[in-house]
């Protein structure tokens, strides 16, 4: 079975300068957050982070990206996402602060999101916690004793690499597993999967989920549950979350671009932590490249903090607001 890997970040030249904070909307954060401790390494080589307490019907939801100066999150040459980073000439340590970025959100979060095809394109990715420093701190500080759970996405499961190094890891890793898929996709799980499942669902609404009375998720390595909801091959993403929520999951890393970009238009990610690497792509491949807004009518974000790493790197962490209008009294404003 498989092992998951750790390592120590060099922290010589991690440090991130933060240059702004919206100090009225941190302590807002810190005063509705189930957390008291700040992790030591982020408290000393990023800023303090809290996150406020989930909503009632979902997980509170934040992703992180890393893009090009011009909006790119990938070359058209190799598709690679973290190559934007890694691809920084004039600062290498800057695209080491950008992997250590999304390791510290990692290990906040009690869930990851990772697309189907995220798999099929990095066959030895797993999302967890890779720095041993964080993963120490996770459960010192916060109190997370395992790792984040991977609920892996995918509209009819046909797209799923059952055969990925990440649902074959040794259990005494304690990486949970999870699918989240449509009536369709459970379909061909049971006909295709040499996984050993267990299904919670088919959820079309909450009221179904509710009645199902779900406990919190089980830590039994061995099974991997698929979360079924919607129609045919139309998962809900409402209601998965709702599942989510039910399960135990109180905060989400998502880490699909094109499935943070759907939460966006949807109104459930909260928060985007987007990383801009200074250099020049190019090309058509950007986040939300198949959902466009309206010039009266598009989601807004207050920025929350502002790092940089050298001249080359910018850190930002921007609170989505939605249903912003013009003209009308921003207190009114939905977060």
């Amino acid at each position: 079975m498989n092992k998951l890997f750790f390592f120590q970040t060099p922290k010589e030249n991690l440090k991130i300068n933060v240059v702004f904070r919206d100090e009225k909307l941190l302590e807002s954060f810190k005063a509705d957050s189930a957390e008291t401790e700040v992790l030591p390494d982020v408290h000393d080589y990023y800023t303090d982070i809290y996150f406020p307490k989930a909503p009632a019907d979902r997980p509170y939801t934040f992703s992180s990206i890393v893009l090009s100066s011009d909006g790119k999150m990938a070359y058209q040459d190799n598709p690679s996402g973290p190559l934007v980073a890694k691809n920084n000439f004039l600062d290498p340590d800057g695209s080491l602060g950008d992997f250590w970025v999304l390791n510290v959100l990692r290990s906040y979060a009690d869930g990851i999101i990772v697309g189907a095809n995220t798999l099929a394109k990095e066959p030895g990715i797993t999302c967890h916690v890779y720095d041993e420093d964080l993963t120490r701190q996770r459960r010192e500080h916060l109190g997370k004793k395992h790792q984040p759970v991977s609920v892996v996405v995918s509209f009819d499961a046909t797209d799923i690499p059952f055969d990925h190094y990440t649902f074959d890891v040794d259990p005494a890793e304690e990486l949970k597993m999870v699918i989240a898929t449509g009536p369709d996709g459970l379909d061909y799980i049971q006909k295709k999967s040499p996984l050993k499942h267990v299904v919670y669902g088919p959820f079309t609404c909450k009221e179904d989920v509710d009645k199902a009375e779900l406990a919190p998720l089980d830590r039994d390595y061995d099974v991997v549950p698929v979360i079924v909801t919607g129609e045919g091959k139309n998962p809900d993403g409402h209601v998965m979350m709702y599942v989510l929520k039910k399960l135990g999951l109180e905060k989400l890393c998502v880490e699909s671009p094109s499935y943070c970009a759907y939460m966006l238009k949807e109104q459930m990610l909260d928060e985007y932590f987007i990383n801009y690497s200074m250099v020049f792509v190019g090309g058509t491949t950007t986040p939300g490249s198949f959902i466009s807004y309206g010039h009266l009518d598009h989601p807004h974000a207050d920025l929350i903090s502002l790092g940089t790493h050298k001249s080359n790197f910018l850190f930002t962490r921007q609170k989505i607001r939605y249903n912003v209008k013009q003209e009308t009294d921003l207190s009114a404003y939905k977060y």
